[in-house]
């Protein structure tokens, strides 16, 4: 049975390396080898030439021989490494730099633009974090110029600007959700995005504040008030909503955005695309208003967002957002 199986190559190439890591057991300087195991000369110098017959036999048996001979020598050695490695207590890899031989870094200083807004130089504010306009401040001029009213020609729109679009970019992507917010609309130029995005912030952004007045606008305004006073809280919810109310309400929602979200009809890659723009969930929970808004355009009213609330199961939202329209009302 025993030359039958010696007449099997695996199994031959299978023993002779076991002999092998036995060997270099035996010679090597492993940390917790035990005494009974040192080796005198005499043992040392058989091994030493019981192991260049081992490699011999090894590189004459088929298939590959000497190939798979030279590839064991080679792991072996290394595995010779990992124990002095090891009997060293495991030292670290990674050598410390001293603090002369450090790398100096050159640091080269841009400097600022005089002018970001391009109104003058009362108007100075860089694109910081402690200097960054707001989104009333920098649009302002767009806005009044998107007015029809107005009547300002498209060339001499600010959005037809190449300096002032990439500002307008830069800043809609730190303070707008709407930047981040996928639609179906397709753009050719970037002045038409930006035309699109101010008209969405124009009905979204307080109107600008007048130092001066007259009297006929007081008339107005009063005469504004009094109709909305005699306004039935019905007719206030069939509103759609205002930016200013997505705000208050975002706030609410907060971690509770996601259950809302399919029954206001967000695909499921509107809700992963939410979750990918920002990890802060008010912010999440504004997005998803807006989105909402941007889909449902006059049909976004609180009445509809109450009743989304409701089937959601999310009726303590519901009922604090009627009391809040009632209130504003």
């Amino acid at each position: 049975m025993m030359d039958l199986q010696l007449s099997d190559s695996n199994f031959r190439r299978h023993i002779l390396l076991q002999y092998l890591i036995l060997f270099q057991y035996l010679k090597g300087q492993v940390k917790f080898k035990s005494s009974n195991y040192v080796l005198t000369d005499e043992q040392s110098l058989w091994i030493e030439d019981t192991t260049k017959s081992v490699y011999q036999l090894l590189s004459e048996n088929p298939p590959d021989g000497e190939r798979f001979s030279k590839m064991v020598e080679h792991i072996l050695n290394t595995e010779e490494n990992w124990n002095s490695w090891k009997n060293e207590g495991c030292p670290s890899f990674v050598k410390e730099r001293t603090s002369d031989t450090k790398p100096t870094r050159i640091v080269r200083k841009r400097t600022a633009p005089e002018d970001f807004l391009g109104k003058g130089p009362n108007k100075k504010i860089l694109m910081g974090k402690e200097y960054m306009p707001t989104l009333e401040e920098f649009f302002e001029e767009a806005i009044e110029q998107a007015d029809p009213e107005n009547m300002v020609e498209n060339e001499y729109k600010a959005v037809n600007n190449s300096n002032y679009g990439w500002r307008a970019l830069r800043l809609l992507a730190r303070r707008s959700p709407h930047f981040f917010q996928p639609t179906n609309q397709q753009f050719k130029s970037l002045p038409e995005y930006l035309e699109n995005m101010v008209i969405k912030l124009a009905k979204e952004l307080p109107p600008p504040s007048e130092e001066i007045k007259t009297g006929e606008d007081e008339d107005e305004e009063d005469n504004d008030a009094l109709l909305k006073e005699n306004e039935s809280p019905d007719v206030q919810r069939d509103k759609p909503v205002t930016g200013e109310q997505i705000e208050v309400f975002a706030n609410k929602l907060g971690e509770q955005w996601k259950i809302l979200a399919p029954y206001l009809e967000m695909k499921d890659s509107e809700i992963r695309q939410i979750e990918c723009d920002s990890e802060d969930m008010k912010m999440r929970a504004k997005q998803l208003l807006v989105a909402w808004q941007d889909q449902e355009g006059v049909h976004a009213t609180p009445e509809n967002l109450i009743n989304a609330l409701n089937k959601s199961g999310l009726s303590d939202l519901a009922e604090s957002l009627t009391n809040d329209n009632e209130t504003n009302s």
